[in-house]
């Protein structure tokens, strides 16, 4: 056996041993700190304390590692969407508050976005389980969209109209931001190792 490569090997064991020693003495919630840190610090438009708070409405946070973030994070895309998918129908039919009738056009337009972006983030979860990073990056950049393309389309020819959903809208975004981030992150696991 060649020494220099026997010499390789043992540094190499000994790296493993100490990444996986340093990560499995992390706990959920120090996990859940530092990958919010990362994601606000990689997206100026990305709330480091919304992303804390979102992440931590689910228990199963503080046991996950990064992977199960992921998960966590679209689940709440998922759940988020489906909400205000509903609550749009509630505002067509005139359950929640009276709706001016110039908005309802880009209601029903903001309504389509949500459906479509409740199928991407299904398919993103499926990627992004299947570790193919690239295809839910893509899937929830799409997702990320609906809430910016319904938010602009109030604001359209000229009507300039307030927005019913401007904070759903706001939300939104946030918690795609935070999916893509995370993603980004579970893509370069070893940037994000060395920066604990």
């Amino acid at each position: 056996m060649n020494p220099s490569f026997s010499l390789i090997s043992c540094f190499l064991f000994l790296l493993l041993l100490l990444l996986l020693f340093n990560a499995g003495g992390v706990n959920g919630t120090d996990i859940t700190n530092e990958t919010c840190t990362k994601a606000a610090d990689s997206d100026p438009n990305l709330n480091y304390n919304f992303c804390l708070s979102s992440l931590q409405s689910n228990p199963k946070s503080l046991t996950s590692d990064l992977q199960g973030l992921g998960v966590i994070s679209m689940e709440l895309c998922l759940s988020n969407g489906t909400n205000i998918n509903s609550h749009i129908g509630k505002l067509l039919e005139g359950q929640i508050i009276e709706v001016n009738p110039s908005a309802i056009k880009y209601l029903k337009d903001c309504l389509e976005l949500y459906t479509d972006a409740i199928y991407d983030t299904q398919d993103a979860i499926k990627a992004f389980e299947a570790n193919d990073y690239s295809s839910a990056n893509i899937k929830m950049s799409s997702v990320m969209d609906a809430s910016t393309n319904c938010e602009d389309g109030f604001k359209e020819e000229g009507h300039n109209l307030v927005s019913p959903l401007e904070k759903e809208n706001s939300d939104f975004f946030q918690l795609t931001a935070i999916s893509l981030a995370i993603t980004n992150l579970v893509n370069h696991p070893f940037d994000f190792i060395l920066s604990m």
